[in-house]
């Protein structure tokens, strides 16, 4: 049975014509186009281009695919306001490859004349009033170019100008588009229903399996019988989002009920709530670092975090254990304990320090956040100017402006962190001194993509109060880092003593500044330099030499944040303290 289909299957191959399975190979010219994006436009809407790898079997299905196009290209037209345009197709199959020609005749712009907006025949007295909206509002200018995606988005953003007024089912009823062919012009009335002005029902959750309904509501930016605004729907949606408690957040209103009120319906699925994170980071002198985090964010179903992050050098250790309580007292208020310990060793300096600290953050409004609390420190120094234990109270402040486009990488907008910490040594000898630190930093993008940017960064510090040898020496200022002028001995620019050992500064002032390149979605280049130092008075001596530093970068972006390798070269090198290069690999951006 096999053999008889194989010797079937061969006949017919052999007697069917070949011709039958030819394939019409095609070239295409579009004459009458002048405008070269005009002409994008036409192209990306062609099958014939598009579909040329795959050629049709016929001079059929080849003068098909083409009229196909016709019609395309009507539209596109249409698209950009030539509402009179003609395409003309001729097809020349004698010659091979065949050719197709469209000839295209755009016509003129038809421009809009008027744009009206009118109330449904269902209301004898609308609510809402239209007439207060005006064209300025919706985008439209009469007597310019009456492109679709003008009215459409017109459209849109009256409905959207309806809702936020509380009319959340307003609809476009009727569309009415009339086209003057002799004048070139076009009218378009739009007739809408607005609708019964709402108010905020009861929100209702569904899918928060461990997440107490009670912390949820906590998020909630309305109150019931409040007049329905949409804002608040969408500020509600990125508090969910902010907590990382939730996979997916999806918000919507239900049925209207009989006291006009909207039940809000919020269906969540719940993502994992522990983590755990494994990380490194390299430096040339600081040699390989290990980092380690676990993290609960759910703690007693209440949102509540805790977590342990810990990193570790040969010459520096840290460990920190936080317990955050959101939403502390009032909304977008977070209270922070704090347990940190650290152990460091540099050339001016070796640390062992204990602290708790209890800090409330609030967010004031959407740029600005401010926190504030109470510390205390068990210090102890040694191989330094000033060997001894510290006991230390302090209340740290701080302040921060950020009105950037992004958290992980930046490119356009500014930031300001302002920190001040007041601090008093308890026991004889008694003392008192401020650690204040003011960091700026600028993006400006340098493509309208935005793949190539310049960043900026000044750093000002100043400690004022007690004596510089009085001040614990590892709470003086140092620079020399993967943050601030690289290129240099690990926190060894400071002023040095006789034996050119750092001994920390009360004051600094560096600036950086980045030249950033994105080539595509993972790879990054960086160029850099730096220019500053650090002082013994507690303002900048600007008469003192300044140092600098620049190099060049490597960035790997991933969802995280990107992966950073930078190469630094001191311009001031100090004999017997700084070595040709510095290297680092770490996790984000400098600044």
């Amino acid at each position: 049975m096999l053999s008889k289909l194989y010797y079937l299957t061969l006949l017919l191959f052999i007697f069917i014509p070949y011709n039958a399975f030819a394939f019409e190979d095609y070239d295409i010219d579009i004459k009458g186009i002048e405008s070269e994006e005009t002409l994008t436009i036409i192209k990306s809407v062609s099958g014939l281009i598009s579909l040329k790898d795959i050629p049709p079997v016929s001079d059929a299905s080849l003068k098909r695919r083409a009229e196909a196009d016709i019609e395309q290209f009507i539209k596109a037209l249409h698209s950009l306001s030539y509402y009179g345009a003609k395409v003309v197709l001729k097809i020349d199959f004698e010659k091979k490859p065949v050719h197709i020609l469209f000839t295209i005749d755009e016509g003129d712009f038809y421009n809009l004349v008027s744009f009206n907006i009118k109330p449904s025949s269902k209301k004898e007295f609308p609510e809402y009033p239209l007439e207060s909206i005006t064209l300025g509002e919706l985008g439209i200018q009469l007597n310019n170019h009456a492109l679709p995606k003008d009215i459409l988005f017109a459209e849109e953003k009256l409905l959207m100008l309806i809702k936020q007024a509380g009319y959340p089912l307003s609809s476009i009823e009727k569309r009415e588009v009339i086209v003057d062919q002799k004048n070139k012009q076009m009218q378009v009335t739009l007739i809408v229903d607005e609708g019964p002005k709402t108010y905020f029902g009861n929100a209702e959750f569904s899918g928060n399996h461990t997440v107490s309904v009670d912390f949820l509501q906590k998020k909630i930016s309305w109150l019931p019988h409040f007049i329905y605004d949409p804002a608040k729907l969408e500020s509600t949606q990125n508090a969910l989002e902010q907590t990382n408690l939730f996979s997916t957040i999806s918000i919507e209103h239900g049925e209207l009920n009989e006291d006009l009120t909207l039940p809000i319906l919020i269906q969540l699925e719940e993502a994992k709530h522990r983590s755990i994170g494994l990380g490194a980071s390299y430096a040339t002198q600081r040699g390989l670092g290990a980092a380690i985090e676990w993290e609960h964010r759910n703690v007693r179903s209440m949102g509540e975090k805790l977590s342990l992050k810990a990193n570790i050098w040969k010459e520096q250790q840290e460990a920190t254990l936080l317990y955050l309580i959101p939403d502390f007292l009032t909304a977008e208020q977070d209270l922070r304990f704090i347990l940190d310990y650290e152990h460091q060793r540099t050339k001016g300096y070796s640390e062992n320090s204990y602290s708790f600290s209890t800090i409330v953050e609030r967010q004031l409004n959407e740029h600005m956040r401010i926190s504030y609390g109470g510390m205390y420190k068990q210090l102890h120094d040694t191989r330094s100017d000033n060997n001894r234990d510290f006991n230390l109270i302090k209340a740290p402040l701080q302040l921060r402006f950020n009105n950037t486009n992004s958290i992980l990488d930046p490119t356009e907008g500014f930031s300001i962190n302002l920190k001040v910490v007041p601090s008093v040594q308890v026991f004889r000898p008694q003392f008192f001194y401020s650690i204040n630190t003011l960091v700026s930093t600028f993006y400006l993008p340098l493509r309208e993509d935005h793949r190539l940017s310049l960043a900026n960064k000044i750093t000002f510090g100043t400690i004022l109060g007690a004596t510089r040898h009085s001040i614990p020496p590892s709470e003086r200022f140092y620079a020399g880092s993967e943050n601030l002028l690289r290129g240099y001995h690990y926190l060894s620019v400071s002023p040095l003593n006789r034996h050119k050992r750092p001994i920390g500064g009360r004051s600094m002032l560096i600036n950086s500044v980045e030249l950033r390149y994105r080539h595509n979605e993972t790879l990054g280049f960086v160029g850099f330099y730096e220019l500053g130092n650090v002082y013994a008075s507690y303002v900048p001596n600007l008469k003192d030499r300044m140092i600098q530093s620049t190099g060049i970068g490597i960035r790997y972006y991933t969802p995280v944040g990107p992966l950073r390798a930078d190469l630094a070269f001191p311009l001031n090198r100090r004999k017997h303290l700084d070595g040709p290069f510095q290297f680092y690999i770490s996790i984000g951006q400098a600044f």
